[in-house]
């Protein structure tokens, strides 16, 4: 089953290609949830299985830092950034008492490339701060700026905080003035870090369709519909090997890297996030392709899609050209119950401010509905039996994110299509999450008379100790 508008290939795309790119992928390990490509400027392919959407916005990680880095570019063909500007020059108040060395080195164009001289990532340092900027400033400076890479989701989160400083507005609001509204994108979120800044280097809800058009943008060099909005000076430097990652591993993650983008082994550049996120641009074949998954292997991923473009435009023989997609089913059982329905449940004190539950069968939908309470309000999840159910909730720490790497909300809404399987005194619920890239499994089991268990397992990661959750059945 698909969504209808989610599926198109232009009559010129090699279903066959497209089949074996599918075939590399695995449901339920390595997952392509959309992927969209223009060629030339026009979309030749555009695919979400079920239940996922290419117009789901779904928050990303790592490929944030590409749409913060724009922000920087905007700001500084404007004039009113120069990438030369040293930290400690744009931040005085925040500089400590005995700066170290290498922190009065430190400047903008430095922080855009992962050569702020730190020797690891200062995120977690940042986000558990009252003062994220002076954080930056005291965790170890070890390696001369400009000499150094170091993959850093806190200097990105340190661009953030400059661009808000020079431009008197937050992230998401200068974007939205100079990218978004003129690209045609809306609905926007961006996460915001404990001091209100938008995180920056991860965080961006945005859809397949969004990042396609950002890969556009670079692809025709600044200019967007025949009006440039960034100078081809900034795509050209963002989108060079800059920075010497030779060190960092496989051949994708040390092939050099821009203000933000990775230069890619083989051909063009990409920003890219955790578990397979992709704005991939190859400037020589025109062609942008945007990619959600969720898989762990993302130097895999990359080597499908690159060993695919070629034969992207293959004129496929008669018994090849019917398509061939993944279907990520829907989980189902005999059983309808588990045999502690209609029955409410008291919860222990927990890390996700519940205090109470209850689950309902609905005969008519043939779903099992499983509603929630912080003490508060009241949210329901519901699973189909052999489909999917979709729901809306707002909850604190219920969807999975990148631990130490981004804030916990102490609320967020949460997107899920869901179904479950029951077998006696316990239940399943397999749960999508429609916008971050995960999936999990809530496991649900009664325990004697009485007893009650929440767990649950994903790919993505929860702050410790928010599993399991216990409760008596009343």
């Amino acid at each position: 089953m698909l969504h209808r508008a989610d599926l198109y290939l232009a009559p010129a795309v090699s279903r066959s290609a497209v089949n074996r790119l599918f075939e590399g992928f695995c449901p339920g390990q390595d997952e392509i949830h959309a992927i969209e490509i223009h060629h030339r400027g026009a979309l030749v392919l555009r695919i979400a299985p079920a239940p996922y959407s290419c117009s789901d916005k779904r928050e990303i990680y790592s490929l944030s830092k590409s749409f913060c880095s724009t922000a920087v570019g905007f700001l500084a063909d404007e004039g009113k950034l120069d990438l030369d500007a040293r930290l400690v020059d744009l931040f005085p108040d925040a500089v400590p008492a005995d700066p170290q060395p290498n922190l009065l080195k430190m400047k903008v164009r430095h922080i855009l490339s992962m050569n702020s001289g730190h020797g690891g990532c200062a995120m977690p340092g940042m986000i558990r701060s009252e003062d994220e900027i002076r954080s930056f400033m005291t965790q170890p400076i070890p390696y001369e700026p400009g000499t150094h890479f170091a993959y850093n989701t806190g200097a990105t989160l340190m661009l953030s905080h400059i661009m808000e400083k020079l431009s008197g507005m937050k992230l998401l609001d200068y974007l939205t003035w100079k990218l978004f509204m003129p690209l045609g994108i809306s609905d926007i979120r961006w996460n915001r870090t404990p001091d209100g800044s938008n995180e920056g280097g991860t965080g961006i809800h945005v859809s397949v369709d969004d990042i396609s058009k950002l890969g556009l943008l670079y692809l025709n060099r600044g200019v967007w519909n025949g009006t440039r909005l960034l100078s081809e000076k900034w795509v050209a430097e963002a989108t060079s090997p800059i920075s010497d990652n030779s060190s960092n591993g496989s051949p994708d993650w040390c092939s050099g890297y821009g203000f933000q983008f990775w230069v890619n082994a083989r051909e063009g550049f990409r920003g890219d996030g955790a578990y397979g996120q992709l704005c991939v641009v190859l400037p020589e074949r025109e062609l942008v392709i945007a990619v959600q998954t969720e898989l762990g292997d993302m130097q895999r991923e990359i080597d499908r899609i690159m060993d695919f473009v070629p034969h992207l435009f293959d004129e496929d023989t008669a018994e090849d050209s019917d398509l061939v997609l993944p279907e990520y089913a829907p989980i189902s059982s005999p059983l309808r119950r588990a045999g502690f329905e209609d029955r409410f449940i008291r919860l222990e004190e927990n890390a996700l401010g519940w205090t109470g539950c209850y689950f309902r069968y609905d005969a008519a939908a043939d779903e099992m509905r499983f509603t929630f309470s912080d003490g508060a309000d009241q949210y329901t999840v519901a699973a189909g039996r052999g489909h999917w159910a979709e729901s809306t909730v707002v909850a604190a720490k219920l969807k999975p994110k990148l631990v130490d790497k981004m804030s916990t909300p102490d609320r967020e809404r949460c997107r899920t299509a869901a179904s479950y399987s029951a077998e006696e005194n316990r239940l399943v619920f397999s749960v999508r999450f429609l916008n971050c890239p995960h999936r999990t499994e809530w496991t649900f089991a009664r325990d004697g008379d009485s007893g009650f268990t929440l767990n649950a397992e994903s790919w993505g990661g929860y702050d410790p100790g928010v599993f399991p959750v216990r409760g008596e059945i009343l």
